[in-house]
């Protein structure tokens, strides 16, 4: 079982199984998007096959997922070193849940897997690739409508979402972005993350992100 198998086997067999409800996608990458957002006039040619799947509520999840497919492609890897207990590729996808469907999430994913992308080539000197824990200022707000408080979030794992899946060449974890407000990620910087989600998942704004929402800080 080759790239192509493996790549294969996670869009059709394993994120359908994993998430279920309708389906919309892939919607990959962009030369403009990289060009647009960080200037960048020539990109990694794999990028472009980088992109984000809609997936539909179902009984058991009452929400939207939108979901990364590229990172845990083995691209530089042979098939016969393939070792299902080590990490494929870069060894995760990311995840964006919503209590609405919307190309605004897809645009927010596209965008965030688009950074870490430049980040983990080494654009920006000095910053590492996005981890569990991190707190992502957007610039603006995450739905691009002025009324939307969120404008921020913060990246974890959660066990409301598959916490990962095992595919032929390795093992891919699942991170979570969560939008935020700016005063909840400030009461973050002070307190901590893991703070501020104790602080929204009682109220059910966390993993799931809701752009109507009020702040909580």
């Amino acid at each position: 079982m080759g790239l192509e198998e493996v790549w294969r086997s996670r869009e059709e067999e394993v994120y359908p199984a994993l998430f279920g409800g309708e389906q919309r996608g892939i919607f990959t990458l962009s030369p403009e998007l990289f060009a647009g957002k960080f200037g960048l006039k020539e990109i990694d040619s794999t990028w472009p096959f980088y992109g984000v799947f809609e997936f539909g509520p179902t009984e058991e999840r009452p929400f939207w997922l939108y979901v990364t497919s590229g990172h845990s492609n083995p691209w530089d890897e042979d098939e016969n070193a393939y070792d299902p207990g080590e990490q494929s590729g870069a060894g995760i996808e990311f995840v964006l849940a919503s209590t609405e469907r919307g190309d605004w999430a897809i645009r927010c994913l596209q965008n965030l897997l688009a950074y870490d992308l430049v980040l983990s080539a080494g654009y920006f000197e000095g910053r590492e690739p996005l981890a569990e824990g991190d707190r992502i200022p957007l610039g603006s707000p995450i739905n691009g409508k002025e009324n939307c408080l969120i404008r921020n979030v913060i990246l974890s794992r959660t066990t409301s979402i598959p916490e990962g899946f095992q595919l032929a060449s390795g093992q891919v974890g699942l991170l979570t972005f969560t939008g935020t407000t700016d005063a909840e990620l400030a009461f973050a910087k002070e307190h901590g993350t893991p703070a501020l989600i104790n602080r929204l998942q009682p109220l059910g704004f966390f993993p799931v992100t809701d752009p109507q929402r009020a702040s909580v800080a």
